[in-house]
C-alpha cells in the first residue's frame, strides 16, 4: 500500500492578475514534486455583491485614481493604521468567505495552505491553524504590512532582501521567512529562441520588434507610447491592453491605418512574445517583471501606479535592472538610446540576470514539500 501523495491548496483572489498567475505557476511546480493541488479563488466564495464591490474597487482606483490607490496602500503600510481594517476584513470574509470556502478545502483535506493574497487568509487561518501549515508567496518584490500577520501565517516566501529587513523589523523570526523570488511558470527556465518565437507568431524576422504592455488590467500612457515606438523605422510595435476592452478598441481605431502596430487584449503564452521583443515596455508588476528579467531583454517601466508598483520600480531602478520613461510621447528615444548602446544595453541585461529566480516556483515547491514530509 503507497502512501497518500501530499495535497497543497493554493489561493489566490482575482484582484489584477498577477496573484492568479503565480497561483498557478506554483502548481504547475508543486505537480513535478508529485504533490496534488487544488487552485482557488478566495473572491469565487464571497457574495456576488461583496465581491463586485471588492474587486471592481481597487480597479476603478487603479484605472481612474491611482494617487487614491497609492494614499491608500501607503498609509495603512504599518500595524497601528492597519488594524481597524484588517479586522473589518476578517470580520467580512469570516461571514461572507470562510463557510464555503472552508467546505472547499476540508473535502480536498490539504497538507498545507498557500496563499498569494492575503484575501479571506485570516478566515482560514481560524480553522486551519495547527492542522496545516499556512504560508503567503509575495508577487512584490517589497512587502505590505497585510502580508506579515503572524496570528495567520506560519511561514513566507518574498522576493528580495529589503523584504526580509521589514519582516525582521516587524519582530518576525527570519529562519520562517525565505528569499525565493516570485513563482512563475517553468516555462521561462529554458524559454524558446526568438527566431522561432517570431516564427510562430507569425513576426518578421529581421525588424526591431517592440513590446509595449499595460498589464493585466491594461492601464498606463500606452497610446503615447506606441505612437512613439511606431516612428521608428523598420519596427513592428505588438500592443497588449490586458483584460481592458475598451483601451483595446480605442488602440485598435487609433491605429487602425498604421500596419507596423498590432493590437491584442489578454495573451498566452508570454514567454513567445517576450522572447520575438528586441525591447519591452511595461508596469512594473512584480509578476510580470519576473517573467522578464528571465529573458535577456532590456526592458523600460512606464505608467507607473503608486504603491506597489512604486515600491516596484524603486527596486528595479535602484538595483539598475530596468530605465525609466519619464515622457511616454518620447518613448523611442529612451529606447534607442539603449538599443543603440551596446555598452548600457549589456548593462542593463547584466543587472537584470541578477536578479532573476526563474525557479523561484521550485524553490517553494520543495521547500514546502520539505516541511510537511
Amino acid at each position: 500500500m503507497t502512501d497518500r501523495k501530499k495535497r497543497a491548496a493554493v489561493i489566490y483572489s482575482s484582484i489584477g492578475t498577477g496573484h492568479k498567475t503565480a497561483a498557478y505557476a506554483l502548481c504547475e511546480w508543486f505537480s513535478k514534486v508529485n504533490v496534488d493541488t487544488i487552485c482557488l479563488d478566495a473572491l469565487a466564495y464571497v457574495n456576488p455583491i461583496i465581491r463586485g464591490i471588492y474587486a471592481r474597487s481597487y480597479l476603478e482606483m487603479v484605472r481612474k485614481a491611482p494617487q487614491i490607490w497609492g494614499y491608500f496602500y501607503e498609509s495603512t503600510d504599518s500595524p497601528e493604521a492597519s488594524i481597524g481594517f484588517l479586522a473589518g476584513l476578517h470580520e467580512l470574509t469570516v461571514k461572507l468567505n470562510a463557510r464555503k470556502l472552508l467546505k472547499v478545502l476540508a473535502d480536498f483535506s490539504p497538507d498545507v495552505i498557500i496563499f498569494t493574497h492575503f484575501f479571506a487568509a485570516s478566515a482560514v487561518s481560524q480553522e486551519y491553524k495547527g492542522k496545516a501549515p499556512i504560508f503567503l508567496v509575495n508577487t512584490d518584490f517589497l512587502s505590505h504590512v497585510f502580508h506579515r500577520d503572524q496570528e495567520v501565517y506560519d511561514g513566507w516566501f518574498i522576493a528580495s532582501e529589503e523584504a526580509l529587513l521589514q519582516y525582521e523589523a516587524d519582530g518576525i523570526d527570519v529562519k520562517k521567512v525565505h528569499i525565493s523570488g516570485i513563482p512563475i511558470k517553468p516555462s521561462f527556465v529554458s524559454p524558446p529562441r526568438k527566431a522561432l518565437a517570431r516564427e510562430t507568431l507569425e513576426l518578421p524576422q529581421d525588424d526591431a520588434v517592440l513590446l509595449v504592455m499595460g498589464g493585466g488590467i491594461g492601464v498606463g500612457p500606452l497610446e503615447d507610447v506606441v505612437d512613439s515606438l511606431s516612428q521608428i523605422d523598420n519596427a513592428t510595435v505588438l500592443t497588449l491592453c490586458g483584460n481592458n476592452e475598451e483601451l483595446r478598441e480605442s488602440m485598435e481605431e487609433r491605429f487602425s491605418d498604421n500596419e507596423k502596430v498590432r493590437v491584442f487584449g489578454f495573451v498566452r503564452g508570454m514567454e513567445y512574445v517576450y522572447a520575438a521583443s528586441d525591447a519591452i515596455v511595461m508596469k512594473p508588476g512584480g509578476l510580470s517583471t519576473s517573467e522578464v528579467l528571465c529573458m535577456e531583454r532590456p526592458f523600460f517601466l512606464c505608467g507607473v501606479i503608486p504603491g506597489q508598483e512604486q515600491r516596484n520600480s524603486d527596486y528595479l531602478l535602484d538595483r539598475g535592472a530596468a530605465k525609466i520613461i519619464f515622457e511616454p510621447r518620447k518613448a523611442a528615444n529612451t529606447l534607442l538610446s539603449v538599443l543603440q548602446d551596446d555598452k548600457e544595453r549589456n548593462r542593463l541585461l547584466s543587472s537584470a540576470k541578477r536578479l532573476a529566480k526563474p525557479r523561484a516556483g521550485e524553490f517553494i515547491a520543495n521547500k514546502i514539500l520539505e516541511s510537511i514530509s
